[in-house]
Order: C-alpha cells, then sequence, then structure tokens
C-alpha cells in the first residue's frame, strides 16, 4: 500500500490535517481551561479579601469570636436630661453582615455543593461564622495549613479549589469552591472539539483523497496509454491539454520517447523487408542458374559461365552480409570497440593509395592535401568509412573527373572534405542518402554492386565516435562530404 503515490499522498495529507486539528483544539482548549480556573481563583481571591475587609470593621471581641462589651453610659446634655439610648448590636447582628459578595457564586449552577462557601475562625480556631461548607470538609486539616496575610491558593481531596488568608487580630479566613461543575464543562467541552475534530478530520481525508485521486489520474492515463502500445501499434500519444505543468514535461518526454519508438520500429521493419529483398535477388539468381544448369546437360564453357555468375551472387550476398554485420555491431552499445590513438590523416594517406589504381581505371585523378591531426578511435571502422566515401567519389564521378580529398583542423576538430566532380545528387534525395538501403539511382547502384548501405554505415562510424557527418550537392556538379572528429586531447 505505501508503494502507491496516492496512498502516500493521501497518507501525508491525513497526517498532516490531524497534527493541524489536534494542535489547535489542544491550544484553544488549554486556553479555555486556563481561563475558567483563573476566574475561579480571581472571583475567590475577591471573596477572601471581601471578608476581611468586613471583618475589620467589627469590634475586636467579634473578631476574636466573643460577645461586644457593653458599652458606658453616655454623659448627659446641657440641659440635664439623659441622651437618647444608642443601639446596641449583638454578635449575631454583626456576623449577619459577614457574607459573600453577591458575585461570588457563578451562574449556570444549581447544585447547593458546588456553591462557594467559606469559614471564618480566630487565631485559636474557633469558629466564627461558616456558610455553605460541603459534607466532609476536612475542616482540621484545612485549618493545619500555613495561613498568610495575602491570599494563597491551594488545592485540596474532593476537587477543592480554597484561597486562605489571615484577617484582623490573627482570624483565619478560608474561602473554596467545588471544581465538579466546571470539570464536567471542561469534559463537555473536550468532547465537543473531539467529535467537531474527528468531522473535520473525515471531510479533509475525503478531499485530500479526491485530491490524490486528482494528482495522480494523468500518470494513471500515462500507464493506460503505455498498455496500449504495442509492437504493431505504436501511434498512441497522451493528450497533454488535461495535465497539470509539472505532468505535462513529463507527457512531452513520453511523447517523444513513444515516435522514437515508433520510428525505430518503423526503420526495423523497414529494414528487414529491404534485407529479405536484397539477399532475395542473388539468392534467385543462384537458384535459376543453378536448376538451368542442371536442366540438361551443358557444356563446360556453360557450366563455367553458370558458376561464374553464381560466384557474383555470393559476392554481393558476402558485401551485404559483411554490411548488416558492421551496422549490428555499430548499433550495439556493448560491442567490442577498441579505440586508440591514431593519426587520421595516415588512414586517408592509405585508403587514397589503395583505391588509387580504382581511379586511374576510371580516369579519375585523386588530389589529396593532408594535415597531421591525431584523434582517438577505432582505426579499422574509420579507414572503412573512409574507403566507402572515396570510393563513391570514384564510382559516381565523370570521365575524366577529379576528386579532392583535404584534411585539416579546425577549433578542436578534425575536418575531412571529400569533393568530387561528378554527377550530383538532387535536392529531394538529400535527407535520405544516410538511411539503410536507400539508393537515389537504383539502376547504377545494382549496376556497381552497392547494397544502399555505404552511407549509412559511414554515418553509423562516425557518431560512434561523436563526430559528425554533413553533405552538399549540386546535380551535375558533384558533392562534397565533411567529416568533424574530436582531436585527441593530451592532456587527457
Amino acid at each position: 500500500m505505501f508503494k502507491s503515490l496516492r496512498w502516500k499522498l493521501q497518507f501525508f495529507y491525513s497526517t498532516l490535517l490531524a497534527t493541524v486539528i489536534i494542535s489547535s483544539g489542544s491550544v484553544f482548549y488549554y486556553q479555555v481551561w486556563s481561563s475558567t480556573f483563573a476566574e475561579v481563583d480571581r472571583r475567590l481571591e475577591a471573596s477572601a479579601l471581601y471578608l476581611d475587609v468586613t471583618l475589620r470593621s467589627f469590634p475586636p471581641p467579634i473578631q476574636q469570636g466573643v460577645e461586644a462589651p457593653r458599652l458606658p453610659p453616655p454623659p448627659l446634655r446641657i440641659d440635664g436630661r439623659p441622651p437618647p439610648p444608642r443601639p446596641r448590636r449583638s454578635r449575631e447582628q454583626f456576623l449577619e453582615e459577614l457574607k459573600l459578595p453577591q458575585d461570588s457564586n457563578f451562574l449556570g449552577e444549581g447544585n447547593p455543593d458546588d456553591e462557594t462557601y467559606f469559614l471564618v475562625m480566630t487565631s485559636k480556631d474557633m469558629l466564627i461564622k461558616k456558610e455553605f461548607v460541603p459534607l466532609g470538609y476536612p475542616e482540621a486539616q484545612s485549618l493545619a495549613e500555613q495561613f498568610n496575610p495575602q491570599p494563597s491558593l491551594v488545592m485540596l481531596e474532593n476537587n477543592l479549589r480554597e484561597v486562605r488568608m489571615t484577617g484582623p487580630s490573627g482570624s483565619k479566613i478560608i474561602v473554596g469552591k467545588s471544581l465538579r461543575h466546571e470539570t464536567v464543562q471542561l469534559r463537555n467541552i473536550a468532547i465537543q472539539f473531539i467529535a467537531i475534530g474527528l468531522a473535520f478530520l473525515v471531510l479533509g481525508v475525503g478531499i485530500s483523497f479526491a485530491i490524490a485521486f486528482r494528482m495522480v489520474r494523468p500518470i494513471t492515463q500515462m500507464s493506460a496509454t503505455a498498455e496500449l502500445l504495442s509492437e504493431k501499434d505504436l501511434s498512441k500519444r497522451l493528450d497533454l491539454n488535461h495535465f497539470d505543468s509539472e505532468l505535462a514535461g513529463l507527457g512531452e518526454v513520453l511523447n517523444r520517447l513513444f515516435s522514437r519508438l515508433d520510428a525505430s520500429f518503423s526503420r526495423q521493419r523497414q529494414f528487414t523487408a529491404d534485407a529479405s529483398h536484397e539477399l532475395r535477388t542473388p539468392l534467385t539468381v543462384i537458384r535459376s542458374a543453378s536448376e538451368l544448369a542442371l536442366s540438361q546437360p551443358r557444356s563446360p564453357e556453360e557450366y563455367q559461365e553458370t558458376i561464374e555468375v553464381s560466384l557474383k551472387a555470393a559476392e554481393r550476398m558476402t558485401n551485404l552480409v559483411n554490411g548488416l554485420l558492421a551496422l549490428a555491431r555499430l548499433d550495439s552499445s556493448n560491442a567490442d570497440f577498441h579505440l586508440r590513438q591514431n593519426d587520421l590523416s595516415d588512414l586517408v594517406s592509405e585508403s587514397v593509395s589503395l583505391l588509387r589504381a580504382i581511379a586511374l581505371e576510371k580516369q579519375i585523378g585523386l588530389v589529396s592535401d593532408l594535415h597531421s591531426v591525431q584523434i582517438f578511435g577505432n582505426p579499422e571502422s574509420l579507414s572503412r568509412m573512409i574507403d566507402n566515401l572515396i570510393n563513391n567519389a570514384i564510382i559516381y564521378n565523370k570521365p575524366g573527373g577529379k576528386v579532392f580529398i583535404t584534411l585539416s583542423r579546425s577549433d578542436n576538430k578534425a575536418v575531412l572534405e571529400i569533393k568530387d566532380t561528378g554527377v550530383g545528387i538532387s535536392e529531394e534525395h538529400l535527407p535520405f542518402i544516410f538511411e539503410r538501403f536507400y539508393r537515389f539511382d537504383k539502376a547504377r547502384s545494382r549496376l556497381s554492386g552497392g547494397s544502399g548501405m555505404g552511407l549509412a554505415i559511414c554515418k553509423g562510424v562516425i557518431e560512434k565516435h561523436n563526430g559528425t557527418i554533413t553533405v552538399q550537392s549540386i546535380l551535375g556538379e558533384g558533392t562534397t562530404f565533411q567529416i568533424q572528429l574530436p582531436i585527441w586531447n593530451y592532456s587527457n
């Protein structure tokens, strides 16, 4: 599954989305949690301070948990009449005012156990007043803790949050609240976050699945198109109009590859047909001559003529097979192709010397102007290439014509030119002369014994040496072949 690009994209998008949802949900939940408990702590501290202020307005005896003493009688008035009696407030009346502020309780809490409670004790742990203290409250444990003049927050068992502080006359003030309601509320919020996060995750996974499917769909189309290709039909191409720009480049590369395969198979089929045709002709000649000679008794001269015809046909077949082997060796990247340093002028001079007799027989003059140029190559294949080009210049020349052979050096390249004054090649034939079995003058080629593979072999040899070959020709005036080969670099 994880070898699939679509599932990898799906897994990446899902993991990224889940990480974002969990991270954002956790941050938001933490903010809600901290703000909730910060509000609880703020109200508890405010309530404790309110009780402290209220308690400070009481007489010291009340602060110490005893009844307020009776006040002395007021002095007589100027007219001798006693003053009106002062109102005397009892301890209960004072303690009636000792209560939490109105905003100390939190909205939405209907359970009495969730009410804010408080205890006010004397310095000797005598109870002054308490309200809403939950059942099972650990009063002794709470009073045993240390009290400070400033409110201090503590967390008790049973999920109780308290504020403790020292009041007037060493009294102890405790204000607390059960966090059950806040805990339940936060748990509900967490459940809502999880539900919303899961919903978004499912939705995001669905969307990411659709996106991943759309992203790999062009690749699937490429695979489907490639599946339709076969040796008999290589005409299928990818429609790049529906591809994104990133995949359009890959599609263009595949289309060019398909075109090259199509052209390669077409050339292979054409090559097979041409080779079969070329081999069939000499075989037909040999078979026909042999059947004719065996049809009835013949004279020795007739038998000799039959053997000579068969021998010429066999020689033609030999030349054709040698050409096919040479092309196959050039096409094979693993062929044994030994390269070494050569002086190209020596190879050209040798070819000129070997072909000079043929040129004299046809009354063709060979004119050479050669400069020493070192190259790195295979001398046998290079000599064959040079022989073919000079031989063609001799064969397709005019009586009394000339062949000019020059070798020079230009821009770190060896430049070999072979120019003749022969019949030339018409413009419509020039693009095809390096194709295998192509003959621009079929009648003359057959008379000369050519197989149509000489120039193809020459081009293959030159390309094997990382060189180039070009041709220029004017019909009736002559043809010029120019070969450029890399010069041997002594620094290597």
